[in-house]
């Protein structure tokens, strides 16, 4: 019954409330408060801001959802799920600016992190850092940062002395020793992704937000070198990944939430297809823009509805992707496809001609795999769920290339499926496949593995959402070797969420390692979606550190803080420094919106 009344109230409303509480139980409870659905609580909401609110209901996500409400009443719903001021999102008047000046000098560093993979292969490895497993007992908390979000989703950069963060609408430039603010750059739209650092010259940043817009910051005094809109074919596209400079290329990653819009009966699913982009680093001029999927066609009408459905669509680019400049490749992987017919593009690796931006070849893991959320709420179920009702196993990790024993080039892929991948770059070729994990919706390899260039470790969700399963899960850590895929250690993550509260809201603790890792000498580090951060032996896995960051912070720029769970974005090192990010509301999980800044020094 309760599905029946969400659908009601979902698509009515008493048109002439202005009573905000009112309104966001007609129309947001019955979704967001349902547990089974995995979405962000209304009281998870605090940490958003009034404008980040009212934006998500004109602009985003919840568009189609709302668009039979009155300005007025989106207003209304905004200002109370933050509580009128947004005040655990409010930015402290106070911003604790730094009281030196900074000069090109402070970018100059041999240990740095220039990209969301760390460098343009994707490894996520480290190998300047004075951080080990004999000194790593030594890594304390130095600082904490308030961010100014209901989550922190964006991972740190770092040049020299500056750390960059994005959350909300602003990126900051902090200080690397003390966390002070050195300038804030904001942008109009939502900040989601890392920005990625100029690889040549390391004095600029590339961004891009919600709606589109990439700039090119000055990375010492924040201001604008230029601005590009790349055009959106359709209100649903977003990035939803960092992008990735490259000598003269910028490469940003096209993704789609036309997946949520689908739990609309009336809405005329599917249209949209993942893409990718490549502009001129010097000038931001597009110079070509991949379109993963030929254009969506009618394919028929709804049993129930008689609304339009089309194909094929769907295939998002939900990862930053890796380029090899000297080949002149660029690879990532894609989304599941959002109507029937599955495209043979969804749920595949894909690799382009950095060039031209035409297509190489693309390896399909797994075929028919069509899925959106309708499929997830029974009582819509049979309107808008593909006839193939997937199992939605895309790629949302980011694809890492790395070389083998005789020093040739090989990629390694991820997916929720709970498989591992090792690939042939030049034709895509499967060479080996692993299954580490049970797979899920939000299960196997999520976010993001990481190499050394000896073996390839690999972090395994496993969550217990959107079906029933028949086989246990493996939350945990992975170590694979390169030859042949064999699994050399485990190390699997114990249950504390038993009587482990959100500080924040609503959300739940869950069992498992959804955000990318990290790893640096002989230490691996992970942050764990129940709170805890942990580092471990390269060598057998054992645990050599852990902080439990589900606590709240004193923040060096004064906004109140607290830590959640770790997802989506991965620990950062750099010489005697480890950043992570602490709170995640999507999902249903637990929300926050702190950066930690650890050191032995």
């Amino acid at each position: 019954m309760k599905f029946y009344i969400a659908l009601f109230f979902l698509f009515s409303t008493s048109v002439y409330a202005l009573d905000g509480e009112v309104l966001s139980q007609e129309n947001c409870a019955s979704c967001h408060e349902d547990s089974s659905l995995n979405l962000i609580s209304l009281s998870s909401m605090t940490y958003y801001s009034q404008s980040e609110l009212l934006n998500v209901l004109q602009e985003g996500k919840m568009k189609q959802q709302a668009q039979h409400l009155s300005v007025e009443q989106k207003e209304a719903i905004a200002q109370h799920l933050s509580k009128g001021e947004g005040d655990l999102a409010k930015t402290n008047s106070n911003d604790n600016y730094c009281k030196k000046d900074l000069s090109e000098g402070s970018l100059n560093s041999n240990s740095n992190w220039f990209s969301w993979g760390h460098d343009a292969f994707n490894s996520r490895n480290q190998t300047n850092t004075n951080i080990n497993s004999g000194n790593i007992k030594e890594l304390k908390l130095k600082w904490s940062f308030g961010i100014g979000s209901q989550e922190v989703r964006a991972q740190p950069m770092v040049i020299g002395e500056l750390v960059f963060i994005s959350g909300s609408d602003t990126l900051y430039a902090l200080d690397k020793e003390n966390g002070c603010v050195y300038w804030k750059f904001q942008s109009k739209a939502r900040l989601r992704n890392a920005p990625a650092v100029d690889t040549l010259s390391r004095n600029a940043l590339y961004l891009i937000d919600s709606d589109f817009n990439v700039f090119k910051i000055n990375a010492l005094d924040g201001k604008l070198i230029w601005k590009t809109k790349i055009p959106k074919e359709h209100e649903s596209n977003t990035s939803s990944a960092s992008p990735v400079h490259v000598g003269n290329y910028l490469l940003v990653p096209i993704s789609t939430y036309e997946t949520v819009l689908a739990i609309d009966p009336s809405y005329e699913c599917c249209k949209t297809s993942g893409g990718m982009a490549a502009l001129d680093s010097s000038s931001g001029e597009i110079i070509w823009n991949h379109r993963i999927l030929k254009e969506a066609q009618f394919t028929k009408k709804g049993l129930i509805t008689r609304v339009k459905k089309f194909a094929p669509s769907g295939a998002a680019v939900w990862n930053a992707p890796g380029v090899d400049i000297e080949e002149g490749r660029v690879f990532f992987g894609t989304g599941q496809s959002t109507q029937s017919p599955a495209s043979e593009f969804s749920d595949a690796i894909v690799s382009l001609n950095i060039k031209t931006g035409e297509k190489l070849w693309a390896t399909q893991t797994l075929s028919g795999d069509a899925h959106n959320v309708g499929c997830e709420i029974p009582v819509i179920k049979r309107m808008t769920c593909p006839e193939e009702d997937g199992p939605d196993f895309d790629f949302g990790a980011s694809v890492i290339q790395s070389f083998d024993k005789n020093g040739n080039k090989v990629l390694f892929a991820g997916q929720k499926s709970g498989w591992v991948f090792k690939l042939n770059t030049f034709t895509g070729k499967i060479d080996w496949k692993t299954k580490v994990g049970r797979g899920g919706l939000l299960g196997g390899v999520h976010f993001g593995m990481s190499t050394d260039n000896d073996r390839l470790y690999v972090p395994v969700s496993d969550r217990e959402v959107g079906r029933e399963y028949d086989t246990e899960p493996k939350p945990g850590l992975y170590a694979l070797d390169f030859e042949e895929g064999k699994i050399l250690w485990s190390y699997m993550l114990d249950d504390i969420c038993k009587d482990r509260k959100p500080l924040v809201g609503e959300g739940s603790c869950t069992v498992g390692f959804s955000a990318p890792i990290s790893v640096a000498r002989d230490v691996l580090y992970a942050g764990a979606l129940d709170g805890r951060f942990s580092a471990h032996s390269t060598i057998n896995g054992n645990k050599l550190w852990e902080f439990d960051t589900l606590r709240d912070y004193q923040t060096v720029n004064g906004n109140p803080a607290a830590g959640g769970s770790i997802d989506a974005a991965g620990p950062v090192i750099v010489d005697d420094w480890v950043f992570i990010n602490s709170g995640y509301s999507q999902h249903g999980q637990m929300a926050g919106n702190v950066i930690l800044a650890f050191s032995i020094k």
